[in-house]
């Protein structure tokens, strides 16, 4: 009777101290919510990820949330594949990549990493978002198939290296400048790819870029770098939707 008695006791207490504690660990966390200040924007990518944009999106972004409320990083490289920033990049079964093309996985992620640490604490901000204009030198390469796998694994890289859980995103789709000639199929798929990342994510949008290759009627398809005026709109494009996506209006 007396060690039913004890048992007894031992439930109580144990259900007694789980009950106070869910209510500390809901106030904890509260705390630490309201002690998160800012927004963190990460740019990267190839190279119509230039400075101009970079003013464009500031510009969209501190309008809304405030100078005082936005920190940007920005690194980019012009002429790379998705695979330098992935260093457990795979190629397509049967796909070759010759000479110099078959070294620099994971290359340019180290100096995004270190960018992003340099501007502090990252969970200390209340969100992040990684902001991505690449996928020309995959597309010009058929390398779409593995595309998806290689994003997914570079979001994940950095929530695991950044101590954090939730990283929203935008990609900028690869313009139509492809579509035509030998590449059209290979770009198709690419631009495909990069759709379907966004939609099948919560926390992942895209934006159309079409419209700012300079295309006209001698030239539909435009060209594969932007003209420098259309830069700022891309940037302001991606800060709109950017904002759009972490339900800010």
């Amino acid at each position: 009777m007396l060690i039913q008695s004890v048992h007894l006791l031992r439930a109580i207490y144990a259900v007694l101290f789980i009950t106070l504690l869910v209510p500390c660990n809901a106030q904890a966390e509260k705390k630490a919510a309201a002690d998160k200040s800012g927004h963190l924007f990460i740019l990267s990518g190839q190279s119509n990820m230039t400075g101009g944009l970079e003013t464009g999106f500031a510009s969209a972004v501190t309008k809304v949330l405030g100078k005082d409320q936005v920190t940007i990083v920005r690194s980019m490289r012009s002429g790379r594949g998705i695979r330098f920033w992935v260093k457990d990049y795979e190629l397509p079964e049967d796909h070759e990549l010759h000479g110099k093309l078959r070294s620099g996985n994971g290359e340019e992620y180290p100096r995004l990493l270190q960018a992003i640490k340099d501007a502090g604490d990252v969970r200390a901000f209340k969100t992040v978002t990684f902001i991505w204009m690449q996928g020309e030198s995959d597309a010009n390469r058929d390398l779409g198939v593995v595309y998806e796998k290689s994003f997914n694994a570079l979001l994940t890289h950095l929530k695991t290296d950044l101590g954090i859980e939730k990283l929203h995103f935008v990609i900028g789709r690869i313009s139509d400048y492809g579509l035509h000639g030998e590449s059209e199929e290979a770009w198709k798929r690419m631009r495909e790819v990069q759709v379907r990342l966004s939609e099948s994510n919560k926390l992942g949008a895209w934006i159309d870029t079409d419209d700012l290759n300079g295309g006209d009627e001698k030239n539909p398809h435009g060209e594969l770098h932007y003209p420098a005026e259309q830069y700022p709109k891309l940037g302001e494009r991606f800060g709109k939707k950017a904002l759009e996506q972490l339900g800010v209006k």
